[in-house]
């Protein structure tokens, strides 16, 4: 089976102190336990490392990219994807719709035929995906 991972639970990872590290730890271990094929997209990994720097500096950032990024496969953004990516954000105007990283992610899952999200975010049960963690 293959899950896919959102940056809230990437960050609720990386993060020792983040109110659901350790609910996401056990996921993450259950995972990688089961040896499930984890997925997640470039645009996933580039707003995580940009969270995470921010936040907590480039130590945290180098210890999510020795821990945990290379149990993960990354789905680079082909131009078609990133467009109904776009599509899909601009298609819900203001600020409380999906972000494009979000509508990035559920392209991924939809033509990976993927069952479940590791995330914490709440537009991915929106999206009725079966969200875990």
């Amino acid at each position: 089976m293959t899950t896919y991972v959102d940056t809230s639970a990437f960050i609720a990872l990386a993060h020792h102190d983040d109110i659901m590290n350790v609910r996401a730890s056990k996921m993450w271990a259950d995972l990688v336990e089961r040896r499930e094929v984890v997925v997640t997209s470039l645009y996933v990994v580039i707003e995580t490392i940009a969270l995470l720097h921010r936040r907590f500096g480039t130590h945290t950032v180098e210890q999510f990219l020795s821990d945990i990024m290379p149990l993960v496969q990354i789905v680079w953004a082909e131009v078609p994807m990133h467009m109904a990516a776009v599509t899909a954000m601009l298609a819900h105007p203001g600020k409380s719709g999906p972000s494009l990283v979000d509508c990035m992610s559920f392209e991924v899952i939809r033509k990976r035929r993927i069952e479940d999200a590791f995330a914490y975010d709440p537009h991915f049960a929106g999206r009725g995906f079966n969200v875990i963690g």
